[in-house]
């Protein structure tokens, strides 16, 4: 690909496209969500919290583009499927999913009741695949599309503390993310993923806040592991997401993007 200085400007450019976001209601998802926007990409919006998802929705089109605001539990495949039916009913297509939805459930692995196991895994892994495969059908048919699955370094290693079903639902991302990456090439469709470390989202304030927990410690625990000696902003995912989402990474698919302050180089 020949690229003249004007033509490099372009490469992040998202004008003219259609990007579905889950967990859009707060965090990842929202910042993303406007970020996106700013980049000229209309955004459909998707959160089991819909008055925060409307909130972001309000915001994407103060910025000019269109967007809608759709209520899905990623547990719930027939949800996950009118999520997507509404983006490309309002919207017209989708050339962009970020799979931001997650929990996160912390249990000792001897107590972890099975209910909770696999709601966890339900929701971060079955629901990324479903998001996936719903999407997929509608980039597959026009043979382009980027997509975006959120893990993290959980997904890399151990973390403690009763991750183990958070742990195992990533590695899996991880891992699905990868297959689909090949599996989906040939027809023109990317599959990346983004391993974050700690960031200041509310699911971090969530659990900070559980009384099982000495948010102090967790603290400083985590600034000790992260070679940037911090935990991350949510604006700061802004670009690594832009990056997959856009041009600028025309020739990358298949990679676990690690935006961790350094935690898995140690």
């Amino acid at each position: 690909m020949d690229l003249v200085p004007h033509d490099i400007q372009k490469l992040f450019d998202l004008s003219g496209r259609v990007a579905l976001i889950t967990g859009a209601a707060t965090g990842f998802g929202e910042v993303i969500a406007t970020g996106f926007a700013q980049y000229g990409c209309d955004v459909a919006v998707a959160d089991v919290n819909l008055d925060g998802t409307r909130r972001t929705a309000r915001t994407i089109k103060d910025l000019g583009r269109r967007s809608i605001a759709i209520r899905a539990d990623m547990g719930s495949p027939d949800e996950i499927n009118n999520m997507v039916e509404s983006a490309v009913k309002e919207l017209g297509t989708i050339d962009i999913l970020v799979n931001c939805a997650g929990i996160s459930y912390h249990r000792p692995a001897l107590e972890m009741p099975v209910g909770d196991w696999d709601r966890v895994l339900d929701i971060n892994l079955r629901g990324t695949f479903l998001c996936c495969q719903a999407a997929g059908r509608i980039m597959a048919a026009k043979r382009k599309g980027a997509i975006i699955n959120f893990s993290s370094i959980a997904g890399v290693v151990g973390m403690g503390r009763g991750n183990n079903a958070y742990c195992a639902s990533k590695g899996g991302v991880n891992a699905l993310t990868k297959q689909l990456a090949i599996e989906w090439a040939s027809q023109g469709i990317r599959v990346n993923a983004i391993a974050p470390c700690q960031f200041r989202t509310s699911g971090l304030l969530e659990v900070m806040a559980e009384k099982q927990f000495d948010p102090e410690k967790l603290i400083k625990t985590w600034t000790e592991n992260i070679p940037l000696g911090r935990v991350g902003e949510p604006e700061e995912m802004v670009g690594p997401a832009l990056f997959l989402a856009s041009d600028a990474s025309s020739m990358v698919t298949g990679i676990v993007l690690p935006v961790d302050g350094g935690f898995l180089a140690r």
